[in-house]
């Protein structure tokens, strides 16, 4: 009973996100198909992937048979944003063991993870919760609310991959093409919502001015080295910032 209740707490909680997987998982079904993809292998990236950023990312490298390290290489970096995730929300399972332990980290997505971040945080605040970490986390309730997020997130990613493949098989050849627009078209999304501050904008200069040379002289590997490029440029920024305030 308990375990039903606070899953269904979790369920209640993710609606308004299936609304925001359903276009996106569907964008990505049409994108793998427009790359050449077969629907069983897609399916099965988004089950066991499911990383919407670093699967799209995947799309364009797996269409052109590069290399499997490059592959790796690439959505390795992309999710290596789900550590700190992993870690916030670790605490909050500590009772979890075994195969409850494993589904819950395969699970975990910034929505679930803010989601039941923001959870525990207000329930820890209420002036009716207890006091006590163990008393608050009794059963593991807040595993069990996460479970309500995370699976049925995780469900509607899935079928809805798998409906956007489907969709894509009935589109006429002649619009294939325009298919391929779908992949940069999800990413210009991302950075164009995010690009609001002046950090930000030297960030995409400096991608841009190294991003060109490295890929027309090395283009299996150019990307790797614009990320490092890049990456030490606003880990030495961010420095300057620090000591400036």
């Amino acid at each position: 009973m308990t375990f039903s209740v606070h899953f269904r707490a979790g369920v209640k909680t993710a609606i308004p996100v299936w609304f925001a997987f359903i276009p996106i998982a569907f964008a990505m079904g049409v994108a793998a198909k427009a790359h050449g993809l077969h629907w069983g292998e897609i399916v099965l990236m988004s089950a066991l992937v499911y990383g919407g950023p670093s699967q799209f990312a995947a799309l364009e490298p797996l269409g052109a048979g590069k290399p499997a390290l490059q592959i790796l290489l690439t959505t390795f970096l992309i999710n290596i944003r789900f550590l700190p995730m992993s870690a916030t929300l670790a605490p909050y399972f500590r009772w979890a063991k075994g195969m409850r332990l494993f589904l819950a980290a395969h699970l975990v997505s910034p929505s679930s993870f803010i989601l039941t971040h923001l959870h525990v945080q207000k329930e820890k605040s209420s002036p009716d919760s207890p006091v006590q970490a163990e008393i608050l986390n009794e059963e593991g309730k807040y595993l069990d609310y996460y479970f309500g997020v995370s699976t049925t997130c995780f469900v509607v990613w899935v079928a809805g991959t798998a409906f956007g493949y489907w969709a894509a098989l009935a589109v006429p050849p002649a619009f294939n093409e325009g298919l391929r627009f779908v992949l940069p078209g999800y990413f210009a999304c991302i950075f164009a919502l995010e690009i609001r501050e002046w950090f930000l904008r030297l960030v995409c200069l400096i991608s841009l001015f190294v991003a060109v040379p490295t890929a027309v002289l090395s283009p299996e590997w150019g990307w790797l080295v614009t990320s490092l490029v890049v990456a030490t440029c606003i880990w030495g920024v961010e420095r300057w910032m620090q000591r400036a305030s």
